[in-house]
């Protein structure tokens, strides 16, 4: 049986630890989640080349003034691309080089493809980790993906709406968590751990804090 409940060991931090000097998903801001001991969350895409980078967004234009789809592009056109013109766009495996083991991490899959290539490429680089960690999507493909073919890996489902979950609800039974949209809550799943997302106040986390297994924080770590 797999052993999920280093997922409540902290809170889980957003993104990383952000703040106005460390900006989000960027190497700094996830070494000051590793000194406070929180469980990261982080986003990955994968690019044309293959590489698997670090990041939210499917648009650059957020964080790095250019309209741009990040997975159009390969790592050689992306490093040349600054977020807030300043920090770097950082690989999934510069990542979990600097984390090595110290906190665990939640790893959500920003798959728009379907074709199984993402997933290959994303388990050769977890392979050798040694640290803790989970996966989760949005992607009913993803969770099919990992369900089939990685069945050791701690797996999520992440529920945004109403329709969202509808549409998605017959792959609950193939997940070990479940994390949700706080508007959603609270919901019943026996033997499901569940995440609520995303905590941006302390009187949210008193309220939800209750309901969840963990949450997903910004703002009040």
């Amino acid at each position: 049986m797999k052993n999920i409940n280093f997922l409540k060991n902290n809170l889980i931090a957003h993104r990383g630890l952000c703040s106005k000097l460390s900006i989000e998903n960027t190497l700094s801001t996830f070494i000051k989640c590793i000194d406070k001991n929180y469980i990261i969350e982080l986003d990955v895409h994968i690019l044309k080349c293959g590489t698997i980078v670090v990041y939210h967004d499917y648009n650059l234009l957020r964080l790095c003034n250019e309209n741009k789809i990040i997975e159009t592009l390969n790592y050689e056109q992306l490093s040349k691309i600054k977020i807030k013109g300043k920090y770097k766009i950082p690989t999934l495996e510069e990542v979990i080089n600097i984390i090595d083991g110290k906190v665990p991490i939640l790893i959500e899959i920003k798959d728009l493809n379907n074709n199984d290539y993402f997933e290959k490429e994303l388990i050769k680089i977890l392979s050798n980790y040694k640290g803790e960690f989970a996966i989760q999507s949005l992607n009913p493909y993803v969770i099919d993906w990992f369900y089939k073919n990685k069945k050791d890996y701690v797996i999520g489902l992440i529920i945004l709406n109403n329709l969202n979950y509808k549409i998605i609800k017959k792959y609950i039974k193939k997940v070990d968590f479940l994390s949700i949209n706080k508007n959603l809550l609270p919901v019943n799943y026996k033997n499901k751990l569940i995440i609520g997302w995303t905590i941006k106040s302390n009187d949210e986390y008193e309220k939800y804090i209750k309901i969840c297994d963990n949450l997903i924080c910004e703002k009040i770590l």
